[in-house]
């Protein structure tokens, strides 16, 4: 009789878990939208603190719509999988890739726009500490490494979305990890005043939201897949390598002046 017990359960539990996995990626994409609201809206709702009007640069205003149109589409299509209907889900995919195309160009486009300015235009990420030995160029530049991140994560998920189990965890990365490290400096520096240890909060955040995975993970497996394991390490350390031991460097200095002077010409 127990094993009769544990066999009937084990088809409602599996029921539960596809329930806690498509809410979990629907709470997901409407947290990453009020991450995104928390971090641009007050600059612009209160410009006294910019340093220029967002009017100004048009790219950036094309970046701010395509960016957001992307995460209102993750919201959709984690809405067609939670109703059953994954042939539109993949059908929509395609418009998926092409945006995750403008996504990275444009983020390029304004990572090099802004290094070139020398500022960026809401004036938060200005009031954030720099890492030790980082000077304001190198770290304008460095962002590019997001983007980058980003389009790296977002093509491999899109080269695996015949593999449910793996499309679906990259994706995950995707957007808890290459889409949250911006907003929450902008978050960081619009709020909390300059201090030593405010620096510590961007690993902390990067760990944080990348466990979430796991924590989906344990709720709908009751395991950590090994692929969250051996990619949500990677993705933290290599953040932490390039921010500590790739940007203080000589090297580093010489590509962000070289980059930005190519592209003045």
């Amino acid at each position: 009789m127990p094993e009769l017990s544990g066999a009937a359960a084990l088809p409602a539990f599996s029921k539960r878990a596809r329930v806690v996995d498509h809410w979990f990626y629907i709470g997901v994409a409407l947290m990453m939208i009020l991450l995104n609201i928390l971090a641009f809206a007050p600059s612009v709702i209160d410009p006294s603190r910019r340093n220029a009007p967002l009017s100004l640069t048009p790219l950036l205003l094309m970046h701010i719509v395509v960016s957001g149109g992307w995460l209102l589409l993750f919201l959709t299509q984690a809405t067609l999988v939670a109703t059953s209907r994954v042939a539109t889900h993949r059908r929509v995919g395609l418009v998926g890739a092409l945006l995750s195309g403008l996504v990275v160009v444009l983020g390029l486009l304004v990572v090099m726009e802004q290094a070139r300015r020398g500022f960026d235009l809401s004036g938060d990420l200005g009031r954030l500490p720099l890492p030790s030995g980082v000077d304001v160029l190198s770290a304008s530049v460095a962002l590019l490494y997001f983007p980058v991140q980003f389009g790296i994560l977002v093509g491999a998920a899109l080269w695996f979305r015949n593999r449910p189990a793996v499309h679906k965890r990259l994706m995950l990365f995707t957007v808890l990890g290459g889409l949250t490290p911006t907003p929450v400096a902008h978050i960081i520096g619009h709020w909390i005043e300059p201090q030593p240890w405010v620096g510590f909060l961007f690993p902390l955040s990067n760990l944080f939201f990348v466990s979430l995975i796991a924590v989906h993970d344990r709720m709908t497996e009751g395991r950590v897949h090994p692929m969250t394991l051996w990619l949500g390490t990677l993705i933290v350390a290599m953040d932490q390598v390039f921010t500590l031991v790739v940007q203080p460097t000589e090297a580093w200095r010489s590509f962000a002046k070289g980059l930005v002077h190519h592209s003045l010409r």
